[in-house]
C-alpha cells in the first residue's frame, strides 16, 4: 500500500501556482515560481512543436512550406477583421475550456460538453425570440439561462458520479447523443423557423444580441469569456471553495479527513462545470450565430478537452490555448481556399500538443511514483 501523502506534500504535488503556495507560506517562493513556469514552459512547447509538424503536411499537401505558414497567420494577423474572426471563434472555446477545466481540478472528467453547450444555446434560443425584443443590458438573461441550461445537463452526471458512483465519462457522453436528439427533434417541429428553408430556429432578437466594439473588432463576448475565466481563476486560486476542489482531485482521503463532503464536491464541479459549457453556448448564440441548428458545433466539447488538458487546470491559461485553437480554425479556410490544403489536415496539428503534454504528465507521474519512498 502505498504511503499517504501529508497536507503539505499533497499541497506541492500540482503543476502550477496553488492555494497556499503564496510568497510568504511555508512554501518556498522558487518552488512557487518554478512550478508554474515549468507547466507554461511545457504547454508552450507543444504548441510551438505542432505548429513545427505543419511543414511536413503542407509538403504532403503539394503546397510551399513559406506560403502555407503565411496564410496560417495572415488569415488571423493581417488584418483587423481577421483577427476578430479569431476572437469570435475563441469565444465558446474558452467557456467551454473552462467548463472541462474546472472538474478536471477536482480529478473529474467532463467529456459532456457538447451537449451542455447545446442545452445552453437552445433556452437561449426560446428566450431571445419571445415576445419581448431586448434592451440595453437585455444579453444577461440569455447567458444566465444558457448557464442554468448548461448546469443542469452538467449536474446530473454529478448526482449519478457523487450518490451512486457511476463514471462521469460515460453519462457526460450519452447526455450529448440525448441532448443532440432532442434538438434535431425540436427542430423538425416547434423550434424551427417558418421562413427558413433548412432546419434551424428563429433568430434572436437584436436586443439581446453581444455587440462588437473597438470599430466591430473586438467582439463582445471575447470580453465577457476573458472576464469569466478572470473570476473562475480567483474562485480556485484564492477561496476555500476552490482550496476544496483542489484537494479532492488530489487525495479523497485527505479529503474525508479534512471534513470535506467529497460527494457534494463531485456535483458541485460537474455542474459548473456544465454551467460554464451552456454559457459558452448561449455566448455563441447571441455573439455570433443567432440560431441554432443541427450543426451548431463543429465539436467544441471535444475540442475542450483537449484545450483544459493543454491548460493543465489553470483556468488562466485555457485562454491562450483556446485562442490558439481559433487561430487554427481561422487559418483552415484560408489554406483551403487560398493554396488547396484540406481543412481537416490542419485541424490535425490540434492533437500533437496534445500528445506531447499527455506524454509529460505522464512522465512525472511515473517519476513520482518510483520515486515514493515506501512504507516504513
Amino acid at each position: 500500500m502505498a504511503k499517504t501523502p501529508s497536507a503539505s506534500s499533497v499541497a506541492l504535488e500540482p503543476d502550477g501556482p496553488q492555494p497556499g503556495l503564496r510568497p510568504g507560506s511555508d512554501a518556498p517562493l522558487a518552488r512557487y515560481v518554478g512550478s508554474a513556469v515549468k507547466g507554461t514552459f511545457w504547454t508552450a512547447g507543444a504548441l510551438i512543436v505542432s505548429l513545427a509538424i505543419l511543414a511536413p503536411l503542407l509538403v504532403a499537401g503539394g503546397a510551399n512550406v513559406i506560403d502555407g505558414y503565411a496564410e496560417l497567420f495572415s488569415a488571423t494577423f493581417g488584418s483587423f477583421f481577421g483577427f476578430g474572426l479569431m476572437l469570435v471563434a475563441s469565444v465558446p472555446l474558452i467557456l467551454i475550456g473552462l467548463g472541462v477545466a474546472v472538474p478536471f481540478r477536482a480529478g473529474l472528467f467532463n467529456i459532456g460538453g457538447e451537449g451542455q453547450l447545446l442545452m445552453g444555446a437552445l433556452l437561449a434560443v426560446y428566450v431571445t425570440t419571445a415576445a419581448w425584443g431586448g434592451g440595453p443590458g437585455a444579453f444577461f438573461i440569455p447567458l444566465v439561462v444558457g448557464f442554468l441550461g448548461g448546469a443542469i445537463v452538467g449536474g446530473l452526471p454529478g448526482v449519478l458520479k457523487a450518490w451512486r458512483g457511476v463514471n462521469e465519462i460515460v453519462t457526460t457522453i450519452m447526455l450529448n447523443f440525448i441532448v443532440l436528439f432532442f434538438i434535431q427533434w425540436l427542430l423538425t417541429g416547434s423550434l424551427r423557423a417558418e421562413d427558413q428553408t433548412f432546419a434551424a430556429s428563429e433568430a434572436a432578437n437584436r436586443g439581446f444580441r453581444l455587440d462588437r466594439l473597438v470599430g466591430g473588432h473586438l467582439p463582445l463576448g471575447f470580453v465577457i469569456a476573458v472576464g469569466v475565466a478572470i473570476v473562475v481563476y480567483w474562485l480556485a486560486q484564492h477561496t476555500r471553495a476552490g482550496w476544496r476542489q483542489r484537494l479532492v482531485g488530489l487525495n479523497l482521503r485527505l479529503s474525508a479527513r479534512q471534513g470535506i463532503s467529497v460527494p457534494r464536491q463531485y456535483f458541485v464541479a460537474l455542474a459548473l462545470g456544465g454551467g460554464l459549457a451552456g454559457l459558452g453556448g448561449a455566448a455563441e448564440l447571441i455573439g455570433n450565430q443567432f440560431r441554432i441548428g443541427p450543426n451548431f458545433s463543429p465539436g467544441w466539447g471535444f475540442t475542450a478537452v483537449a484545450i483544459a488538458l493543454l491548460a493543465r487546470g489553470n483556468m488562466l491559461a485555457v485562454v491562450p490555448v483556446a485562442m490558439f485553437f481559433g487561430l487554427l480554425q481561422n487559418g483552415e479556410s484560408s489554406l483551403q481556399a487560398n493554396l488547396g490544403i484540406p481543412g481537416n489536415l490542419v485541424l490535425a496539428l490540434a492533437a500533437a500538443p496534445v500528445i506531447i503534454v499527455a506524454a509529460v504528465i505522464g512522465y512525472c507521474s511515473y517519476r513520482r511514483a518510483i520515486m515514493e519512498p515506501p512504507d516504513d
